[in-house]
């Protein structure tokens, strides 16, 4: 085999990684993050805010992780109207929204049979007093 041989099959396998990489990169599955995330942008800065107001509240819902699910323990003077958000990362499919219903110990449990296993980003925002709040958690459901 001469030469000019070897630098043809070296174009037709690159040209075979080539589209063999394309036919992978069209079969990946990508959720984006937030379908408005235009919307979310502009908000950003109300956001900042609820931030800033639970830290001069000094108060935080506290999460805790059981094997039948997450328990959030609000602050006792909060009457908090809002929701949590469980979004999870990797598939927009697994993310669950649950406006906020408190029992008589001002706590609201979520069972895991609602969420998958796996890494979750916890939102919360609530309104109480006027005053509107956000906190933002991390979890790992095993």
């Amino acid at each position: 085999m001469n030469w000019g041989n070897k630098i043809i099959l070296v174009f037709i396998f690159f040209a075979a990684f080539i589209l063999f990489m394309v036919v992978r990169a069209f079969q990946e599955h990508s959720d984006l993050v937030a379908e408005d995330y235009y919307a979310q942008e502009i908000g950003y800065q109300k956001k900042m805010q609820q931030k800033a107001n639970l830290a001069k509240s000094g108060e935080r819902v506290q999460l805790t992780l059981l094997s039948e699910g997450v328990i959030l323990q609000f602050p006792a003077s909060h009457e908090p109207n809002g929701e949590i958000h469980f979004y999870h990362p990797s598939r927009k499919l697994f993310d669950q929204k649950i406006p906020i219903r408190l029992d008589d110990k001002n706590s609201q449990r979520v069972d895991s049979e609602k969420l998958l296993l796996g890494m979750y980003r916890v939102n919360i925002t609530w309104e109480s007093n006027g005053m509107e709040y956000f906190q933002q958690e991390k979890i790992y459901l095993q």
